[in-house]
């Protein structure tokens, strides 16, 4: 039997073709364009996610030479806060408002007054208060395209929009909903207060499934579309980062996903959700009995590529061997990487980068270094924030792009001091998704039985005792150095 993987996520499309013990048999990808817009409207249009999840999916049975009568389910893992308007036949009236739109500011603050402060919708939905996403966008909606949101039947996010175009069924997940802002993790349910402070009517939002539940059999348009029998199995999917964990083995209490693309994010798995003053973003987590809890490191992945264009180091293989050599001529460098404001569990947009402890001596290398070890420690921060509240951290699962530089891997282990394991397939949202639909089938009686057969990995590293002196010296200096730097950047 085989199933597969579908990632929608914000610039593009992947799809795998998994076996029961995790061989990708085939793989596809399809790029879409966001549509940036005056006023910070970024929109898309919603029927690019399906034409792009047909063209990937085909992609990938391009290379699969097994029989698809043998395909027997699939699942999806789905960019959040993305919200697309429809009518009665559930055709989109306009562009999808994404996650990344922030024309509701105003609205958003609004609303925070309204309830009598952000904590309390953070309380319910897990999530800060942010004109990204629901609340916000209706309340926008409702005074400036009136018409357009009473004509609205529905509101779908991608992932609500994709199961009903796969299966005749809008259906979301508590990932998904709770990133709404209209859904309360604890409660598990639609929450009143949210939807009356949005404006909106609980039946104009779709049903709520658990993640894995399954919703129906592929439409005959959509086995059309796919080049799929009609009696593949749709499961319900989840929020990219919650298949992500899925995907890497993030499952149980302790484990901790570190995903390093353009921005760091760290999951953290816990048995209860975690409120914090800092805004972590506790949500329900595929597994049940454990919570996800997010946090976004803004500028990581970012500022290395600032970085390499500023300097004019596009070779990332001789930039990674130089670095490797420079931990004593780095040791008295420190880089702060908040190219885009201090991110979690800082939260000051008007903290920039700086650079202390520069010489003459000093190199482009040098500074790279410094950056790699500026990112570790505020990583290292994140992961404090959960020691907090009683989180033992057993193991990072890395992923993404700093994961394949040996350098910056190392760094973070030595720095963060916990071993991390690395899985072999980059795509892992793909991976959880796929592994959504083999437990949802019954291929596998659970997630970590799953993960166990169909999770491979390519390595992990253990913290060098050797230089945890040297990394616990320097990390006391950096934060110094941040403090400083902080009371600078608060009273300019």
């Amino acid at each position: 039997m085989f199933v597969i993987g579908i990632d929608v996520g914000t610039t593009g499309t992947k799809a795998i073709v998994v076996d029961e013990k995790g061989n990708i048999l085939g793989k596809g990808y399809k790029e879409y364009s966001l549509i940036t817009l005056p006023g910070g409207k970024i929109e898309q249009n919603a029927d690019d996610w399906y034409d792009a999840a047909v063209f990937a999916t085909k992609a990938a049975l391009d290379t699969f030479d097994g029989d698809k009568n043998e395909i027997v389910a699939l699942s999806l893992s789905t960019q959040g806060g993305s919200t697309v308007p429809v009518d009665e036949n559930f055709r989109p009236l306009s562009n999808a408002y994404t996650w990344m739109d922030r024309r509701a500011t105003r609205e958003i603050s609004e609303a925070v007054s309204e309830a009598g402060g952000g904590d309390v919708i953070y309380k319910k939905t897990g999530w800060e208060p942010d004109p990204s996403l629901d609340i916000a966008k209706f309340r926008w909606m409702r005074k400036h395209e009136e018409e357009l949101f009473n004509k609205a039947h529905m509101f779908l996010t991608t992932i609500e929009y994709m199961n009903y175009k796969l299966t005749g069924k809008a259906v979301t997940d508590p990932g998904n909903a709770a990133m709404r802002q209209l859904f309360d993790i604890v409660s598990g349910e639609w929450d009143s207060f949210l939807l009356n402070l949005a404006g909106v009517e609980k039946d104009r939002i779709p049903e709520c499934r658990f993640t894995g539940e399954y919703i129906g059999t592929l439409t005959k348009d959509a086995a059309e579309d796919f080049s799929l029998p009609e009696t593949v199995k749709v499961y319900n999917g989840g929020h990219d980062q919650y298949c992500a964990a899925v995907g890497c083995g993030a499952i149980s209490d302790g484990d901790m996903l570190l995903s390093t693309g353009t921005t760091w994010v760290v999951l953290g798995v816990t048995s209860k959700p975690i409120f914090t003053e800092s805004f972590l973003a506790p949500g329900v987590h595929p597994c049940k009995g454990v919570y996800g809890n997010i946090a976004s490191l803004q500028s990581a992945g970012s500022a290395l590529k600032w970085l390499t264009q500023t300097i004019g180091e596009d070779d990332f293989s001789k930039l990674d061997a130089e670095a490797e050599k420079r931990r004593d001529s780095a040791k008295n460098i420190y880089f702060y990487p908040y190219l885009a404001g201090a991110g979690f569990p800082h939260n000051i947009r008007a903290f920039n980068s700086c650079v202390l402890g520069m010489e003459l001596m000093n190199d482009k290398y040098d500074l790279a270094r410094a950056l790699m070890e500026g990112v570790a420690f505020e990583t290292r921060m994140v992961l404090e924030e959960f020691e907090k509240f009683g989180t033992k951290i057993t193991s990072l699962k890395m992923v993404g792009g700093a994961a394949k530089s040996e350098v910056w891997s190392r760094i973070t282990c030595d720095i963060c001091g916990c071993e991390i394991s690395f899985p072999a397939e980059a795509d892992t949202c793909c991976v959880g998704a796929a592994i959504l639909a083999a437990v949802g089938c019954g291929i596998y009686p659970d997630y970590k039985t799953a993960g166990d057969n169909m999770i491979k990995y390519r390595g992990r590293l253990i913290p060098d005792k050797g230089v945890e002196t040297f990394y616990n010296d320097k990390y006391d200096k950096y934060r110094q150095g941040h403090f400083l730097l902080r009371d600078f950047f608060e009273n300019k």
